[in-house]
């Protein structure tokens, strides 16, 4: 009797199972693989070479054809995440692959999250991706990806929920190419009044073309040196509706926010100096603390948090693995966050693969 049903009612049967009986299913027969294989799993993981080779959780064949599930109009309204990474086929190929895939984009109506890495965009492609991301809400990830020169997007406004730009390692310390810049400037600008959290890795100097952002609640920022930026000051005091605020990589020297700065602030994770910067003030009920190499520096950071004007409830600390005065942070945390309802603990090694977290819950 299972066999006979259609599809769509195997889907929904099988959304509430656990992801090992949905791997199960698609070995029992041919006839609920596909469904189970294809559909069920919900995320589409593609290799751009040639998709002749199996890639996690999803197995593609075709000697570089699209893959079933590409050519399956009646499957692929079921996708729900789409991946593409890079890889080594000849570049003709890749062209007449990654271009179709573009174009199926528009068959996936139950597309929400997209992530491109190091995709080589022509004109047409962009344009059938901002055609795509101006229907309805997106989550997209850009890594590594090169664009167009002079290229103009057409769409007045695109939809996008989340938005992830990662630069090339190349940038890390320079400034991305004129080309980046232009095509990731008018990405952000089509899609101001709906972005809700904005992930920039060292291209800081995008936030320069921005004023307010209404719907952004989140910004993240990664880095790995140091800089001095004036303009993350300014995109700060523009955006007072900002809850979360994430800077991971070295200590950076902000320029000093006026006290009504963030005044909905509510979760920071940042290095000890600038959490010490931030705080006081703002009515913060979550603080990570990136990792620091000295004992010293955490402890004097962690006097800091009594400076919130709201109670932190939940603390989180990235500590390295020969840490020896763990007793001393453990006493700032109980002297400083009387009312912490839970902290989490994670010691890191830079030479050797070991990560151990602890979490407790107080009451």
């Amino acid at each position: 009797m299972l066999y006979s049903l259609p599809d769509e009612l195997l889907v929904a049967i099988v959304e509430y199972c656990d992801h090992q009986t949905r791997k199960n299913l698609s070995l029992v027969s041919r006839r609920l693989r596909s469904p189970s294989q294809c559909i069920i799993l919900k995320t589409v993981y593609i290799s751009r070479n040639a998709f002749d080779t199996v890639v996690r959780r999803f197995a593609v064949k075709g000697g570089g054809h699209l893959p079933e599930v590409i050519q399956d109009h009646r499957l692929l309204s079921y996708i729900q995440t789409f991946v593409m990474y890079p890889g080594e086929a000849s570049h003709h190929l890749e062209m007449n692959t990654i271009g179709a895939l573009f174009t199926a984009l528009h068959q996936m109506q139950s597309l929400r999250n997209i992530k491109l890495v190091g995709i080589p965009f022509t004109t047409t492609m962009l344009d059938r991706f901002c055609e795509v991301l101006s229907t309805r809400l997106y989550n997209v990830e850009l890594w590594a990806c090169s664009y167009p020169a002079d290229y103009i997007i057409q769409q007045t406004v695109l939809k996008l929920h989340r938005l992830k730009l990662v630069l090339g390692r190349e940038w890390i310390d320079i400034a991305p190419p004129p080309t980046t810049t232009k095509a990731l400037v008018a990405i952000i600008e089509r899609s101001l009044s709906s972005i809700s959290s904005l992930t920039l890795s060292s291209g800081l100097g995008l936030l320069a073309y921005f004023g307010t952002m209404p719907r952004l609640t989140s910004l993240n920022i990664l880095l790995r040196s140091a800089r001095n930026y004036e303009g993350l000051s300014d995109f700060l005091v523009a955006n007072p509706q900002l809850v979360e605020f994430a800077l991971d990589g070295p200590i950076y020297n902000l320029s000093p926010l006026p006290p009504s700065a963030l005044p909905n602030l509510r979760t920071i994770r940042a290095p000890v100096g600038l959490i010490r910067h931030l705080l006081p003030g703002r009515r913060v009920a979550a603080v990570e603390i990136c990792k620091s190499p000295k004992a010293k520096i955490m402890v004097n950071g962690l006097r800091a948090l009594s400076h919130s004007a709201a109670p932190i409830v939940e603390l989180t600390l990235h500590l390295h693995y020969y840490f020896t005065r763990l007793n001393d942070i453990l006493d700032a945390v109980v002297e400083r966050v009387p009312r912490l309802e839970s902290i989490w603990l994670s010691f890191h090694a830079e030479v050797r693969s070991i990560l151990i977290k602890m979490h407790f819950s107080l009451y």
